[in-house]
């Protein structure tokens, strides 16, 4: 039986929001909303049963039930969400559990990254994996059914993609932008406070929404500014101004609370009063407002002042920090000998110590460590977080982990136990405290090991502005590079072609001219007159628009002729030398690329996975 566990972190954003409702943005452009993944998570496990029931446990709402079919399951409203989910992949016989850090109505998307996770795990059970953008198109059609009102799309890429971005919103298409500013900056200067006031994103929003449909002046004008301060505020994040960063905060506050009544609430104010008069820069509403969660921007020697003025007011300041990292996916089987793909890092200067049954001769200590990289190229959008296992082993001196002569590893193809298998002996030439010692020191220097062997490399042509896509090799993107220099040469050529035809246009004009003139021209013998529109000028312009040569007789009727002729052949001739000129310079650009290699910071690196494990043979 399969076993899917997909957690993703909440987000708080920044600027821009409600903005994210289509097709609103398409009534103010440069429209984008700025948002950053947060330390609280949402969590979906599914499991698969064997039978046709479904059991569902909603751990923060202490609910759990079991269903004989999803015709019974679809009659619970509060398994509306897991109901609309399953409807889609036409599961039966699973176990779904979910968890959340983020309070209810906390207005940091907790319900969107919570669909994310539980559409995710859905999505692997049915042998169907839905990732990126794709995952996030299909959740939001998923939640717009469930709450019946448009669902905005920033909820949804912090979860699935992690880190700082701004997401533009433009037409026909939404991209997201990384912002490079480092996510420890970030946190050095943010801070969230949850009002104890339970929001509903729904009502405000589609307020909203219906005003600025009902062509209501004040709602559209308000909407425009907060655009600006969306732009305002990916621009400062980006040159790491962080006061200035304060300041779009405060104007987007203040653009919002004026759009309509309700955004506000006495318990917000009163909060950002505090924190301003303690010295933060500025504080706005998480979400579509009426409660919820605030985030604050203050001067990093101020936090300690304003989570001390935070203190007096209703609500509590929350420890949520930026974080980097989107959703992980850990996979399992439900048999009895199963162990989970990620562990939690210990949190004292202590190791667990395993056992690997199998092999032969004595056990020898080893150190086993796994970490979630993440990389993110912020030019190209390319961000990628890997699962990356290696086994090393101790050196019996003094305990040392030599990482170069480290190897990868899956740990799930090893036979780990608590305990020994007695048919190996112990090498326990090493002292326990010295294995400790010995893997606790060299933490840092697996860390460096990591980086080293986990760069991520991005390919970019410069003349056409493409990066590689997550996982393209050089030889697809050389491809792709390629059908962009035909795809412009096909657009020159067409440009090109209204060019020359307007000149062959204009030979032929002059010519028909000449023929009148010739006609009327009583001094000129009759068989001459008219003689130069004839068949092989008809021909001569169909082979020039066709792409063959001009020329269709080896010899002209009249001198004028030959001259009239001879000018196609030459706008032909340049016609088609431009051509190639271009051609050949496209074709050229297309080969011109570029390596961007990306090695991870340290911050990048989540050791998930760090004990020492003894095996014989390994």
């Amino acid at each position: 039986m399969k076993k899917v566990t997909v957690r993703a972190p909440v987000r708080a954003d920044l600027a821009g929001g409600t903005l994210d409702l289509w097709p609103l943005y398409l009534f103010h452009p440069g429209s984008r909303t700025v948002n950053v993944a947060i330390s609280y998570h949402a969590e979906s496990e599914v499991a698969e049963t064997g039978d046709d029931a479904i059991t569902i446990n909603l751990t923060d709402q202490q609910y759990e039930h079991r269903y004989s079919s999803i015709h019974e399951l679809a009659a619970d409203p509060k398994a509306a969400l897991i109901h609309r989910a399953l409807e889609h992949f036409h599961l039966p016989g699973v176990r779904i559990t979910t968890r959340t850090d983020a309070p209810r109505g906390s207005g940091l998307g907790g319900s969107s990254a919570l669909t994310i996770t539980l559409v995710r795990a859905l999505s692997e059970i049915a042998g169907q994996p839905v990732q990126g953008d794709d995952l996030i198109a299909l959740v939001r059609d998923l939640e717009t059914r469930l709450i019946k009102v448009p669902a905005g799309i920033q909820d949804y890429y912090p979860p699935v993609y992690g880190g700082l971005m701004a997401i533009h919103l433009e037409p026909g298409a939404v991209i997201r932008h990384p912002i490079t500013l480092p996510i420890d900056r970030l946190a050095d200067h943010m801070l969230l406070h949850y009002t104890g006031v339970a929001h509903f994103s729904g009502t405000n929003n589609w307020d909203i929404y219906k005003r600025q449909i009902d062509g209501k002046k004040k709602v559209h004008k308000g909407l425009d500014k907060i655009a600006e301060s969306a732009i305002e505020m990916e621009k400062a994040l980006e040159n790491g101004d962080m006061e200035a960063a304060g300041g779009a905060l405060d104007h987007e506050w203040q653009n919002r609370k004026a759009l309509i009544d309700g955004i506000s609430t006495p318990e917000i104010e009163s909060a950002i009063a505090a924190a301003l008069g303690a010295g933060a820069w500025a504080g706005k509403v998480c979400g579509a407002g009426g409660g919820g969660c605030i985030v604050f921007l203050m001067p990093p020697d101020r936090r300690d002042a304003v989570r001390a003025a935070l203190a007096n007011v209703p609500g509590e300041v929350i420890d949520a920090q930026p974080v980097a990292h989107g959703l992980t996916v850990e996979r399992a089987d439900d048999a009895p000998s199963a162990r989970r793909t990620r562990f939690t890092m210990r949190s004292s200067p202590s190791l667990e110590q395993l056992y690997v049954f199998g092999g032969s001769g004595a056990y020898r200590p080893h150190l086993l460590a796994e970490a979630i990289v993440t990389q993110i190229e912020p030019r190209s959008g390319v961000h990628t977080a890997t699962v990356n296992a290696f086994i090393a082993p101790m050196r019996s001196g003094d305990g040392t982990v030599p990482w170069n002569e480290a190897r990868p590893i899956d740990p799930e193809t090893l036979d780990i136990r608590a305990v020994p298998d007695p048919n190996h002996e112990v090498d326990d030439a090493l002292k326990p405290e010295m294995l400790m010692q010995g893997a606790l020191q060299s933490e840092d220097a697996f860390r460096q090991y990591v980086a080293g062997t986990a760069r991520l490399t991005v390919f970019y042509n410069p003349e056409f502005a493409m990066y590689s896509q997550q996982g393209e090799s050089r030889k697809d993107f050389l491809a792709r590079c390629n059908e962009e220099a035909k795809r412009r040469i096909e657009k020159e050529q067409e440009r090109l072609e209204g060019t020359f035809r307007r000149r062959i246009d204009q030979v032929k004009e002059r010519s028909e001219r000449d023929t009148r003139e010739l006609d009327n021209d009583d001094t000129q013998p009759m068989d001459q007159r008219g003689q130069d529109v004839n068949v092989a000028w008809g021909q001569a312009l169909y082979n020039i628009t066709s792409g063959k040569p001009a020329g269709v007789v080896e010899s002209s009727h009249s001198v004028r002729e030959d001259d009239y002729l001879s000018r196609i052949r030459q706008i032909q001739r340049s016609w088609e030398k431009e051509l190639q000129v271009i051609r050949e310079d496209l074709q050229s650009k297309a080969r011109e690329i570029e390596e961007i290699v990306v090695t991870p910071a340290a911050k990048n690196i989540e050791i998930t996975k760090y004990l020492i494990l003894w095996a014989a043979g390994l």
